[in-house]
């Protein structure tokens, strides 16, 4: 198919009257039948590069995607273009899923958009070979990569998929991917010697800027544009986006919190507001983001560091998708940095903390040695942590590693937190629990936390510290305020599955390579180590960046905090702009540091300077005057 076919197709479907920089060239090659990879930046306009060519080879397109609200989303604009498009994600009943199976076979639809767990299923695989396929999409393909920041054990499976589909033409897509990463994309899609379209890195309209600070709510509040177009904060913590958007609406400004642990129907709330304008600020974790399309986001907020700097590329590309001036700001108080530092060495990870984790899930699980091959295990997150003495999050990164190695299988959304929702507050709460005195303390402890929402999430650990009692007991304490009306909870980890792959090994024989976990922990600690970087560095902001991703020849953008900062000027430079400030007027140290461009230690350091060479005095109310 030509070009101009194809950007005939672009006009007539989506509207468009051309395609943007790099995508002609990977729709062409695609619709022509040819494998590749397409490395774009974040708002380049990924999901064109296969849906297109997809609508031109006239059959079915398989999607592969890891978020469900980006295949929904995805699916309803396609289906307002009036194509046919679906997406198996989710709870679909099993007679549905049987009558788009059908349709689909019978041709009936351009787009299957599909998870990698969900297609990598003996249902799914079955009915693969009679599926019209005529092009197979990867879209978030750095998933696949154990060195990327964002991996997903499911990925690295895909090559199955492939296998079953030789002969159909396939487009692994990303926005961020080291050369490591592609490499991984390459050798797990069978992909040889396909293509990588690769655009640059740089996001020319995004303006970058990290400023130190011991007080990020003053600096917020001081940068914060509410009323110009869309804001997202970003932090790590789910009760930090609860707690910063309730601070917000305590100064007025209509923010929402978004992180994976709130109900659905919450979250779903939340970005139809933020999306709408009605609170055009949202407070995050990362999880708000992949296929999130909002073109006019002004600005992105960093409130805590990042794992990496793909991480903090993604989540501050999400901002001037409109190719308007936007601003990444990233407030750097330096017991965030405390806090990073001490997360990356309490979730550092040995071959023997693997090994304790995997022995412990074996004699809980009273699996015998040579055993447990497909053995179902129900794993309560928090009194594992505690019967390990190691935090959550350690044990999830735990969890996580050995699922990646291949020892487990974990469910879907198995990491979420459990949430409670009160259904008395004030009077009504105070009189519901004073028949209770064996539950008050819980009842008040709960109802004294943050709540935007429904739902409230719940830290068993936190909280069960914080009542001195222990997590068992916090438990029983919450079926109790359920059972009196008080209260609805749901424990997620409860829910949480894992399915032993491999019999269990002897102890000390856990079947990981040791060197691989070694290897894992240094690619973790530079990612780590480039982020400090990245925020202490004198040099261009954006230029560090696209050098980490390869873009060696990058010049400095001219945009940034760096960029634009004034030339260093010496102290006699900056005592001669003071003699010449005072000579106007007498003047106190505040006027001065507000009138010169000097950093503060180095307009301090002149002014004692200045003193000691008689060139001015300073009063005792503070003001300095110059000598006759």
């Amino acid at each position: 198919m030509t070009t101009e076919a194809l950007t005939s197709l672009l006009q007539q479907v989506w509207g468009y009257d051309s395609f943007r920089p790099g995508q002609s060239e990977i729709v062409h090659h695609i619709a022509n039948g040819g494998n590749g990879i397409a490395l774009l930046p974040t708002g380049g306009g990924k999901s064109l590069c296969y849906q297109v060519p997809g609508l031109a080879r006239q059959g079915l397109t398989l999607v592969v995607s890891p978020l469900i609200s980006l295949m929904e989303d995805q699916v309803a604009d396609l289906q307002r273009r009036n194509i046919a498009a679906q997406s198996l994600a989710g709870d679909v009943p099993t007679k549905t899923w049987d009558a788009w199976m059908d349709r689909a076979i019978a041709g009936e639809f351009a787009f299957f958009y599909i998870s990698p767990e969900r297609a990598l299923s003996q249902r799914f695989m079955e009915r693969l070979p009679h599926l019209p396929i005529q092009l197979l999409a990867i879209d978030e393909a750095h998933c696949a990569s154990q060195w990327g920041h964002d991996f997903r054990p499911s990925y690295t499976q895909l090559g199955k998929l492939r296998s079953a589909l030789p002969e159909v033409p396939c487009l692994a897509v990303t926005a961020s991917a080291t050369q490591a990463v592609l490499t991984d994309i390459r050798s797990i899609l069978d992909l040889g010697e396909a293509p990588v379209f690769q655009r640059s890195f740089d996001r020319p309209n995004i303006a970058i800027s990290v400023h130190p600070t011991t007080n990020r709510e003053a600096t917020l509040l001081h940068l914060l544009e509410p009323d110009n177009g869309r804001q997202i904060l970003y932090t790590r913590s789910r009760s930090q986006t609860v707690q910063w958007a309730k601070r917000l609406q305590e100064h007025g400004i209509q923010a929402r919190a978004y992180h994976a642990g709130m109900p659905l129907e919450d979250r779903s709330a939340n970005q139809h507001a933020w999306a709408q304008g009605e609170a055009p600020v949202m407070v995050a974790t990362n999880a708000f983001g992949m296929g999130i399309d909002q073109s006019n986001v002004r600005q992105v907020f960093h409130l805590d560091i990042p794992d990496s700097p793909e991480s903090y590329y993604q989540e501050m590309g999400r901002a001037g998708r409109d190719g308007q001036p936007a601003y990444a700001h990233f407030l750097l108080d330096s017991r965030v940095e405390t806090v990073f530092t001490k997360r990356l060495q309490e979730e550092e990870l040995t071959w023997e903390d693997l090994s304790r984790v995997y022995n412990l899930l074996g004699s809980i699980g009273q699996i015998a040695v040579g055993d447990g091959k497909d053995h179902l295990q129900i794993v309560e997150l928090d009194r594992l942590a505690e019967r390990l003495s190691v935090s959550r999050n350690w044990l999830v990164t735990a969890l996580r590693t050995l699922e990646r190695e291949g020892l487990f299988l974990l469910q879907d959304r198995w990491t979420e937190q459990a949430s409670y929702q009160l259904l008395h507050h004030g009077h009504a709460l105070v009189e519901a629990l004073s028949g209770l005195p064996l539950l008050a303390e819980t009842g008040f402890y709960l109802a004294r936390q943050p709540q935007v929402g429904s739902a409230v999430p719940l830290s068993a650990k936190k909280t069960a510290k914080a009542l001195h009692i222990s997590i068992p007991d916090l438990y029983e304490h919450l079926h109790g305020l359920q059972r009196a009306g008080i209260l609805r909870w749901e424990s997620v980890d409860a829910k949480t599955v894992l399915r032993w792959k491999l019999p269990r090994a002897e102890e000390g024989r856990m079947p990981i390579a040791r060197s691989k976990i070694q290897a894992l922990r240094t690619a973790k600690g530079e990612r780590a180590q480039a982020m400090l970087h990245f925020l202490h560095a004198d040099t261009c902001r954006m230029q560090l960046l696209l050098r980490y991703f390869g873009e060696l020849e990058a010049l400095p953008c001219g945009r940034c905090d760096r960029c634009l900062q004034p030339v260093k000027r010496g102290s006699l430079a900056v005592q001669g702009h003071i003699l010449a400030l005072l000579q106007e007027s007498p003047r106190s140290a505040a006027d001065l540091l507000r009138s010169l461009p000097d950093a503060p230690e180095t307009v301090k350091e002149a002014l004692r300077t200045g003193i000691l060479r008689t060139l001015w005095t300073r009063s005792e109310s503070g003001i300095y005057t110059p000598c006759l």
